[in-house]
């Protein structure tokens, strides 16, 4: 599937004296590989999600509750990149579901903080198994020094993008 939705990607260069189009080229690796690498996350995401009947997110969002017991919603909002809305829909489900317990504790009840509930313990640990499955399955034809050295390049690039974001 993902290979069947690959477009084909062109670099653009610009004249700045005109503003106008100077150059049409095919894509350089470069821009294939950040295309792909976007690609492959939206396929990730989906075929998790067909495999399990949950979101990668909800799988993230009990974790990191799970980790750090009692944290704040707006910490765990920009910890996992999540807008505002989308935090509250996903922990309003969540805390329907018996999953979570969001907390008001301080004196003005501005600050909503997240705990596990035992329910939501047992939906993790049977989530994080279905995770390991899938991640096997995705990386089977890996050996374990290709995986290591995937995991050093994509953790070079996340460093880079971090210190661009800083700027």
């Amino acid at each position: 599937m993902l290979l069947e939705r690959k477009r084909i990607i062109v670099d653009i260069s610009f004249d700045v004296s005109t503003m106008g189009v100077k150059t049409l080229k095919p894509c350089t690796e470069q821009s294939e590989l950040l295309y792909r690498m976007h690609l492959l996350s939206k396929e990730i995401s989906h075929v998790f999600e067909q495999q399990t009947n949950m979101s990668f997110t909800k799988v993230e969002i009990l974790f990191h509750i799970q980790q750090t017991p009692g944290q704040s919603q707006n910490r765990l909002r920009e910890k996992l990149y999540i807008d505002s809305a989308s935090i509250t829909r996903h922990l309003k489900r969540m805390e329907a579901q018996g999953l979570i317990v969001r907390k008001k504790q301080d004196e003005n009840k501005r600050y909503t903080y997240l705990f596990l509930t035992s329910a939501g313990e047992a939906e993790l640990a049977t989530l994080l198994l279905e995770k390991e499955k899938f991640q096997n399955g995705a990386l089977e034809a890996f050996s374990e020094e290709e995986v290591s050295a995937l995991l050093k390049s994509v953790t070079k690039m996340m460093n880079n993008v971090e210190k661009m974001e800083e700027k």
